[in-house]
C-alpha cells in the first residue's frame, strides 16, 4: 500500500505537457491482390509512409539513399503481421526505429522528433445556407479525410467532443468570422499546443492556424497562418502544408557523430523534478548526443551538451520544449567580487650609475633609496584582480508547469538530493 501511494504521488507530481508522442514507425497497408508481388509492394509503401512521418517531408522519398533502401524494405522491419483494412487483407509492419534513424543520418535528411504539437481542429461545414460545427463523433467525410491525412503525416490532432460546454461555449459565427477571443475561451479546456479553424464550402476549404496555446491567442502578437485549397484532395493538401510547417520548424539533420559541445545555463530549476524533466527533455532531442552536469549552484544548472548537429539546429529544436525559454543571465551587469592576491615582497630597483637619486655601493651597483613615507604608502596598496566572468553559449529559464500540491519528500541522503545542493558541483559523477 505504501508503494502504491508513492507511485500515485509520483504520477501527480509529473508535469502535464500537450506535446503528443507520435507512433512514427508503425504502418498498415492494404495488399493489392491483383498484383503478383502485392506483399512486397505493401512493405515498400509501409516504409515510405514511415520515412515521410519521420522526416515530415514527402520530398525525402526522392533521396537516392532512401530509394535504394526502400527496395530492400524487409531489412528494416522488426515485426510483421496481417490484418483487415477497408475490407481488404493488409500487412501490419513495425519498422526498427534505430535502423530508420541511422538511414536518415546516412541520407543527411532531417529527423522530426516524435514529440509533436497537438492541434485542436474546429471544423465548420456549410451546406446550402446552413453552417454547422463538426464534432469528434460526427459522421462526416471531411472528418474522416482529416484523420487519415493527419495519421499519414504524423500530425496529432484533437477534435472537440461537442458536449454541453462546447455547444454553449462558441458560436458558428465566431468560428466562421475568426473572432479570436471566443475561440480562445472555447479552446482552453483542451490541452493542446495550437488551434486550427477550418471552413468547408463544398470542395473548397479555407483554414487559419493559430500556432499558440489557447490561453495565449488573445494576447499574442504573432499573426496566424492561413491558406486555402480546393478539389478532392483539399484536406490532405492542407494537412500536408501544416505538417511541412511544423517539420521545418523543429526537424534537424543529425550527423553520424558528435560534432561539437556547448555550455548551457538554465536558471529557475527549483526542484529535483524540474531538473529531471529538463535533462529528459534535452536528451530526447535529435540534435543532442549526451548531456553532462557541469555545475549546480543555487537554482541554476550548467550543462555541457554534446551535439549531433549544429548549435543553430539545437536552438531550433529546443524551442519546442515549452517550459524552456531563452533569457538573459541574471548575473549580467553585476560587478564581480575583487580577488586580493598575496602581496609580493618589495624588490630593490637598480638605477643607472649616474642617477642623482642613487648612491653607489661597494660592489658598484646603485640602489634606489625610498623614504620611509613612500614605503608605507606602497605597503597599503594590495594587488587586486577581477575574476573572469563565466562564459555560456546559451542561457535559458525553466518555467515549470503547474503540478499537484503533493510531492514526495527528499531525504538528505537520497539519490537526487545532490542535484539540489546549493554549493558548486565540480564533478558530474558526484551527482546521483
Amino acid at each position: 500500500m505504501r508503494y502504491l501511494a508513492l507511485l500515485l504521488i509520483g504520477w501527480l507530481s509529473l508535469p502535464v505537457y500537450a506535446l503528443t508522442q507520435v507512433d512514427i514507425y508503425r504502418a498498415e497497408v492494404a495488399i493489392d491482390s491483383e498484383q503478383k508481388d502485392g506483399e512486397e509492394l505493401a512493405r515498400q509503401q509501409g516504409m515510405q509512409d514511415v520515412i515521410v512521418r519521420a522526416t515530415g517531408s514527402e520530398s525525402s522519398l526522392s533521396n537516392p539513399v532512401i530509394k535504394k533502401a526502400v527496395g530492400s524494405s524487409s531489412r528494416y522491419i522488426s515485426q510483421l503481421g496481417y490484418g483487415q483494412l477497408d475490407g481488404q487483407s493488409s500487412l501490419k509492419m513495425l519498422f526498427n526505429s534505430g535502423q530508420i534513424r541511422s538511414l536518415l543520418t546516412q541520407a543527411q535528411l532531417p529527423t522530426w522528433s516524435a514529440s509533436r504539437a497537438n492541434i485542436l481542429v474546429w471544423l465548420v461545414e456549410e451546406q446550402g445556407y446552413d453552417r454547422t460545427i463538426t464534432w469528434e463523433h460526427s459522421d462526416s467525410s471531411s472528418v474522416a479525410a482529416l484523420r487519415d491525412a493527419a495519421q499519414s503525416r504524423g500530425l496529432p490532432i484533437t477534435m472537440p467532443v461537442g458536449d454541453f460546454d462546447d455547444v454553449t461555449g462558441v458560436n458558428v459565427s465566431d468560428l466562421w468570422g475568426g473572432f479570436v477571443d471566443p475561440i480562445s475561451q472555447a479552446s482552453q479546456r483542451y490541452p493542446v499546443d495550437a488551434v486550427l479553424v477550418v471552413r468547408v464550402q463544398g470542395d473548397k476549404i479555407r483554414w487559419t492556424l493559430y500556432d499558440q496555446a489557447p490561453t495565449q491567442l488573445s494576447e499574442s502578437k504573432q499573426s496566424p497562418r492561413s491558406g486555402s485549397a480546393s478539389g478532392a484532395n483539399a484536406i490532405p493538401a492542407m494537412i500536408g502544408g501544416i505538417a511541412d510547417y511544423y517539420a521545418k520548424k523543429s526537424a534537424v539533420v543529425v550527423s553520424s557523430k558528435s560534432s561539437e559541445e556547448i555550455d548551457v545555463k538554465v536558471v529557475d530549476v527549483e526542484s529535483a523534478m524540474d531538473f529531471f524533466n529538463l535533462e529528459d527533455s534535452l536528451t530526447k532531442l535529435n540534435s543532442v548526443a549526451s548531456t553532462e552536469i557541469k555545475r549546480v549552484q543555487g537554482n541554476a544548472v550548467t550543462l555541457t551538451i554534446h551535439l549531433l548537429a549544429s548549435q543553430q539546429a539545437f536552438e531550433q529544436e529546443a524551442s519546442s520544449i515549452r517550459p524552456l525559454e531563452v533569457t538573459e543571465d541574471p548575473m549580467a551587469g553585476l560587478e564581480p567580487a575583487p580577488v586580493q592576491l598575496p602581496e609580493a615582497p618589495a624588490q630593490p630597483t637598480q638605477l643607472p650609475a649616474d642617477t642623482e637619486q642613487g648612491q653607489a655601493t661597494e660592489s658598484g651597483a646603485v640602489v634606489q633609496e625610498l623614504t620611509a613615507e613612500q614605503s608605507a604608502v606602497e605597503a597599503k596598496q594590495p594587488v587586486v584582480a577581477q575574476p573572469a566572468p563565466e562564459q555560456y553559449d546559451l542561457i535559458y529559464k525553466w518555467k515549470a508547469p503547474v503540478r499537484a500540491q503533493v510531492e514526495p519528500e527528499l531525504d538528505a541522503d537520497s539519490e537526487i538530493a545532490p542535484v539540489l545542493e546549493k554549493d558548486t558541483v565540480e564533478n558530474p559523477e558526484d551527482v546521483g
